[in-house]
C-alpha cells in the first residue's frame, strides 16, 4: 500500500509542477506559488537552505578577510537572498529529491521516532540543538514533537544531545502523550496516517495494513496494543483493519470477529466524529521527563579520531592493493586510475560540494556515455576508487563479496522503482541509516544509473512508470 501510495503521489505532485514536458529545470520560486503539500515545498525550501549554508561556510574558512563586518556581513546576506530566489532543480535532482521527500514523510507518520532519530543524526553520535532545530523544519506534521523537544532544550539549557539520549527523549515525549487518554491519542495518530494516505492517494481511506499498524506501535512503544494488533492476525489472518475496528480493539480489548460478553462496551465513534493527532494535540509535560547527562565532548572527540585513524588504514590497505594490480598489468590499471581520479574528484565525500551534489555531477558524466538506445551502465563501472572503497567499508561492513552480490542483484534490474524498493529492503536488513551521508551518495550513484540527464525528454507514459 505505501509503495503505491508514493508512486501515485510523486505523479500526482509532478502533473502540478512539470507543466510543460520540456522543461529542464524547475525554480524553487515557481515551486512556491505550485499548489503542493507544505511539506513537500518546505523539503525543497530547506534543501536550498543547505545550499546557502554551505557557500556561506566557504567564507569563514578563509582568514585573509573578515567577513562579519556589519557592511560586509549585509551585503552578503543580500547576496544569498537573491541566490535562493533564483535557485533551480535540474529535472534529474528534482524528481530525486521528491521521491526521498515524499518517502520522509511518510517513514516520519509510521515511524517517527525511528526517522527522526536517523534523519537528525545521519553519520554522527552528538549534534548540536541549533542543528536539530534547523533539521525539524523539514517535518510538518506532528507538531507536538517539536514543540516538546524545544521546550525540552529550553528547560534544560541544552546545547548539544547524543544520539541515544535523543531516542531516549522521544520515548519520554510519547510516553507522556499517550499517558493521559492512551487509547484516544492512539486513534489520533491513526486518523492523521489515514489523512495522509488520503490526501496523497486523493482517495478515501478507510483501513490500514497490518505491517503499518504494526510499525507505528512498535516505533512508540505501544507494546499492550501491538499484542493485541499480533492476537488479531493470528486469529483472523488479518492483513487490515478499519477504523472502527481499531477503534472497538483499542478501547475494550475486543479483537476482530471476535464475540465477547463485555456489557458497558465503549460507544463507536467513528472516524468522521473522532479529531487527528494534528488539530488536537496531546499535552507533554516536559518538566517530568528525565534524560541523561550529555556525555563528554572530549570522548566522543577520541572516538571520531580512533575512526579517522581506521579509515586512514582501509583506504592505505586499498591503495596498496591498487598499486599491485598496476604493476601486474600496467596499462588496464593506467586507464582505470585515470578514469577512478575523474570519477573521486567529482564525487567523492571529502570535496568542499554537498552529498546531494554527487548524483549531478554523477550524471553529468554517465550522460556523456550513456545514449537512450544503450543499455544500463553496470554500477560496477560508476562506482569506484574511494567511493566504492567508502560504500564497501560503511555499508557492507568490509564484505566485499557481499557488496558485489549485492550490485549483481541491482544490475539485473530494468527500472528505477525496483532498484528503489531492493535498496529499501537491504537497508533496512543491514540495520543502515537511510540518509547517512554514504547511504545517500551510493542511493544517487544508483539513481542516475536509470535517469542519466539526457533521458529526461519524456513522455506522459515514461512519467507513469516512474
Amino acid at each position: 500500500m505505501l509503495e503505491e501510495t508514493v508512486d501515485v503521489f510523486i505523479n500526482r505532485i509532478k502533473d502540478i509542477v512539470i507543466t510543460d514536458q520540456n522543461m529542464t529545470s524547475i525554480p524553487l520560486a515557481y515551486m512556491m506559488t505550485r499548489d503542493l503539500p507544505d511539506a513537500i515545498k518546505h523539503f525543497f525550501d530547506q534543501e536550498v537552505e543547505i545550499w546557502i549554508r554551505e557557500e556561506e561556510e566557504k567564507f569563514t574558512t578563509t582568514e585573509r578577510f573578515d567577513y562579519d563586518v556589519p557592511e560586509v556581513r549585509m551585503l552578503i546576506d543580500q547576496i544569498f537572498d537573491h541566490l535562493k530566489q533564483n535557485a533551480t532543480f535540474h529535472t534529474t535532482k528534482f524528481y530525486q529529491l521528491l521521491e526521498r521527500a515524499v518517502k520522509l514523510e511518510m517513514n516520519y507518520l509510521v515511524e517517527p521516532h525511528r526517522t527522526l532519530s536517523q534523519f537528525i543524526f545521519k553519520d554522527k553520535n552528538i549534534v548540536s540543538t541549533m542543528e536539530i532545530y534547523d533539521t525539524l523544519k523539514y517535518f510538518f506534521r506532528l507538531e507536538y514533537y517539536k514543540t516538546a523537544i524545544s521546550d525540552y532544550f529550553n528547560l534544560k539549557y541544552l546545547r548539544e544531545i547524543s544520539k541515544e539520549q535523543f531516542e531516549e527523549l522521544i520515548a519520554q515525549i510519547d510516553e507522556k502523550a499517550f499517558s493521559e487518554s492512551r487509547a484516544e491519542t492512539t486513534l489520533k495518530m491513526i486518523k492523521s496516517i489515514m489523512s495522509f494516505l488520503a490526501d496523497a492517494q486523493n482517495t478515501q481511506v478507510d483501513t490500514l495494513p497490518y505491517d503499518v499498524l504494526k510499525s507505528a506501535f512498535r516505533d512508540r512503544n505501544l507494546d499492550d496494543y501491538l499484542d493485541l494488533l499480533n492476537k488479531a492476525k493470528e486469529n483472523q489472518d488479518i492483513s487490515e483493519l478499519t477504523f472502527e475496528q481499531l477503534e472497538t480493539m483499542l478501547r475494550d480489548g475486543i479483537l476482530p470477529g471476535e464475540v465477547s460478553e463485555v456489557k458497558d462496551k465503549t460507544e463507536i465513534i467513528g472516524i468522521e466524529k473522532h479529531e487527528d493527532i494534528e488539530t488536537s494535540r496531546p499535552e507533554v509535560a516536559v518538566e517530568e521527563i528525565d534524560v541523561q547527562v550529555p556525555i563528554e565532548e572530549t570522548v566522543v572527540a577520541d572516538e571520531d579520531i580512533d575512526e579517522d585513524i581506521e579509515d586512514e588504514e582501509f583506504e592505505l590497505e586499498e591503495e596498496t592493493e591498487d598499486e599491485v594490480v598496476t604493476l601486474l598489468e600496467p596499462e588496464v590499471a593506467e586507464e582505470e586510475t585515470a578514469e577512478e581520479e575523474i570519477t573521486e574528484a567529482e564525487i567523492a565525500p571529502e570535496t568542499s560540494r554537498a552529498t546531494g551534489q554527487v548524483a549531478m555531477d554523477l550524471a553529468d558524466h554517465v550522460a556523456r556515455q550513456i545514449s537512450s538506445d544503450r543499455p544500463l551502465e553496470d554500477l560496477n563501472n560508476l562506482i569506484k576508487g574511494r567511493v566504492r572503497r567508502r560504500v564497501v567499508k560503511k555499508l557492507f561492513n568490509r564484505k566485499e563479496h557481499e557488496y558485489l552480490n549485492f550490485l549483481e542483484k541491482l544490475n539485473e534490474l530494468v527500472t528505477w522503482k525496483d532498484a528503489s524498493r531492493l535498496i529499501d529492503d537491504e537497508f533496512y536488513a543491514r540495520e543502515i541509516n537511510p540518509y547517512s551521508k554514504e547511504a545517500i551518495m551510493f542511493s544517487d550513484i544508483i539513481y542516475v544509473r536509470f535517469f542519466p540527464k539526457d533521458k529526461y525528454v519524456h513522455t506522459d507514459e515514461e512519467d507513469r512508470k516512474f
